[in-house]
Formats: C-alpha cells, structure tokens, sequence
C-alpha cells in the first residue's frame, strides 16, 4: 500500500511510493525514497508544507515540512509538524 504525498492545502495527490519512512536520527525527521513521479520533477519547496498519508487501515494524515530534497535518490526528507 501507498504512502500518498498531497497538497496542504487542497488535498490534491502529488506523488506516492511503497517505500516506508527512515528515522534520520533528528527528532521527528524521516527520509523517504521511490516516489512516482520523482520526487525531483515534483515542484517540492524546501520549508515547504505538505500532507502525507499512511497507508494502513486508520492511518494518520501528517502535516509534514519538507527540509531537504535528494534528486539523485528520489527522495526527500521532512518533519512531521503534527497532524493534518
């Protein structure tokens, strides 16, 4: 299943990947990779606020930050700053 990266704002679908999240070793900080389309193509804006969806039945909506872009491994790191 699908973890789905949306706008904040609107709830439009960005972008989505299987793969599970990497504890970065910041508080709250995770990377995640495999997004289709890539993560580099997507328009992401450092800082920028975005929705990711967990995949699980009763899954949360996080309101994530994002905080660094990886072009060249499709994929990106963010902050959970709460709950959407």
């Amino acid at each position: 299943m699908p973890y789905i990266l949306k706008t904040y704002e609107t709830g439009t679908t960005l972008s989505q990947t299987s793969d599970a999240p990497q504890a970065t070793g910041g508080f709250e900080e995770y990377a995640q990779a495999g997004w289709v389309p890539a993560a580099a193509r997507l328009g992401l804006q450092r800082d920028g606020v975005y929705r990711l969806d967990d995949p699980m039945p009763g899954g949360v909506k996080r309101k994530i930050r994002i905080v660094a872009i990886g072009a060249g491994l499709n994929a990106f790191t963010y902050v959970r700053d709460g709950v959407a």
